[in-house]
């Protein structure tokens, strides 16, 4: 019996299509990583709140920036980073997109080359691969003016970063396609959370549920519970609803901090030179 050359067809996009889903770890759907930047001292109890869990997480430290961990906890965060959790680079100084406009990418290298050895010297001791995150979501060094200019920038910035680190956070809708982190390492994409309890708790998980039905990986971004000084807070509360959710659904969710899911899906997907061209 002849088969129909339109359902031939038909088949093989189904079964392409089937041959192209990624496979997380023990079949779970999605992946999830929890970020937090700065270093609050509040991030503390977020670190032993998924502890408490079983989960692992990634907190972006500035020594010299808001607040400064170089002065304040730096050994709570040295076992933090013993404990399991992804400690990562969110520069020294934590410039402002003000300041960050006026510097060229050799002062960028030498703020985040200063964060590195601060890091190096007070948590790591030997070298290991870690990531890194842009203060304030912000990518592009110099003048933002014109297109250009801004690929110019973004370019700069994530080419000095390959030298130290393998993989950098922005900000965005939180959604990363596995297929696409090779190529977009330098700009894994990083929902904020903050807010009422309400708004952060249902961003959260609106977050989580559209990558369990999509097969993507979400990485939600946190500040402090509530520190002084930090406008991006949530509660403890909210925070704790959002582990627990990710508890709930583990049967789902592969939950890992941001290195270790970008190492997963690099060894599992075709290997891609990363790129710096403007979404």
């Amino acid at each position: 019996m002849k088969v129909p050359v339109k359902s031939l067809l038909a088949l093989a996009v189904l079964f392409s299509g089937t041959a192209m889903a990624f496979q997380w770890p023990a079949n779970k759907k999605s992946a999830v990583s929890i970020t937090a930047d700065d270093g609050w001292p509040s991030q503390l109890t977020q670190a032993a709140i998924l502890d408490a869990r079983g989960l692992k997480g990634t907190f972006y430290l500035t020594a010299g920036g808001m607040p400064p961990v170089s002065t304040t906890n730096q050994a709570d965060w040295a076992q933090v980073y013993q404990r399991g959790h992804e400690i990562g680079n969110h520069s020294y100084s934590h410039w402002s997109d003000q300041i960050l406009a006026t510097k060229t990418w050799q002062d960028v290298a030498g703020d985040v080359g200063a964060m590195e050895w601060w890091l190096l010297q007070n948590i790591y001791g030997t070298p290991v691969d870690h990531t890194y995150a842009y203060p304030q979501g912000n990518y592009v060094i110099g003048s933002q003016a014109t297109n250009q200019s801004k690929q110019v920038g973004a370019c700069e910035y994530a080419g000095l970063l390959t030298a130290t680190v393998s993989a950098a956070r922005v900000a965005g809708t939180g959604e990363n396609k596995p297929a696409d982190v090779a190529r977009r390492r330098f700009y894994i994409s990083g929902l904020p959370i903050s807010g009422s309890d309400a708004t952060a708790v249902n961003a959260a998980k609106q977050a989580i549920d559209n990558g369990i039905a999509k097969g993507t990986w979400t990485v939600l971004v946190f500040h402090s519970l509530g520190d002084n000084g930090d406008g991006y807070s949530v509660s403890p509360s909210a925070y704790t609803q959002i582990a627990d959710y990710l508890v709930s659904r583990q049967a789902d969710l592969y939950v890992a901090p941001v290195v270790t899911v970008k190492n997963y899906v690099a060894a599992n997907t075709p290997a891609a030179d990363w790129t710096c061209a403007l979404q």
